[in-house]
């Protein structure tokens, strides 16, 4: 086992909206881990893959920088006064990035965090089965990925997904499957036979793309999709990123 990480490179901690999946619509303190080591196609937020100077904490009373990286005080401290500024909270959400790369640096923070009674939603892409079984029971919730190679251009195995999966279910969890104009029938069914097989319990949501270089499927396209991953698995709902909607970070 890795010794404990005492720092890790954050990007930014902000107050928001949940606009994604099972949680939409909550009021979530985000912490936003730097560093991934995927490159998803669709990702929205493709800066937190590199490691800036500063951590960005988004505050009603103004913007702090605090310098990469920080020590685990630090971003408890941090943490605390956004939720103080700018809550209350449902939940803190763990984001990145890629969070479970850090997940030495993050445990004892989750666990001192849940102690205070926050709840920890844990934001992952689903393909590091390994650490995520030595957080989950550190977690209240888990919205993770499949990664479809039309929409990802990542490639992750379904027996990863699947071990993945399995982990996961042992806490409230949402598959979230980002779909586009180039998504296939095949696609969306495998994904929800994963979920059926390992995860059954959970609910599947495909979220169309956004952005001029991930173009969404059309209406027809999408009914499809939902079509063929209801043959494997009912519980299937299209949910799009509500927060982009509502014009909040």
């Amino acid at each position: 086992m890795s010794a404990p990480r005492k720092s890790a490179s954050l990007y930014e901690i902000f107050s928001s909206i949940q606009g994604e999946a099972l949680r939409v619509g909550e009021r979530h303190l985000f912490v936003r881990l730097a560093g991934c080591d995927l490159s998803c196609a669709y990702c929205d937020t493709p800066a937190s893959r590199r490691v800036p100077d500063h951590c960005t904490v988004h505050l009603p009373s103004g913007r702090v920088d605090e310098k990469n990286p920080l020590e685990a005080e630090t971003l408890d401290a941090l943490v605390k006064r956004v939720d103080e500024e700018s809550g209350p909270h449902h939940a803190i959400s763990i984001t990145g990035g890629e969070p479970l790369m850090f997940v030495e640096f993050l445990l004892p923070l989750l666990r001192e965090w849940r102690a205070a009674g926050f709840t920890i939603l844990l934001e992952t892409g689903g393909h590091r089965p390994d650490d995520l079984a030595r957080a989950i029971d550190d977690v209240d919730s888990v919205m993770a990925d499949i990664k479809l190679r039309s929409s990802s251009h990542e490639t992750v195995s379904n027996e990863v997904a699947g071990r993945f999966l399995a982990i996961a279910s042992a806490k409230e969890l949402a598959v979230k499957v980002v779909v586009n104009a180039e998504s296939s029938a095949a696609e969306a069914a495998n994904a929800a036979r994963l979920v059926r097989d390992h995860a059954p319990a959970a609910t599947l949501y495909l979220q169309p793309a956004s952005g001029a270089r991930n173009l969404p499927p059309d209406g027809d396209h999408l009914l499809a999709l939902q079509r063929a991953a209801m043959a494997e698995h009912r519980a299937v709902r299209v949910v799009p990123q509500t927060h982009r909607q509502l014009h909040v970070r």
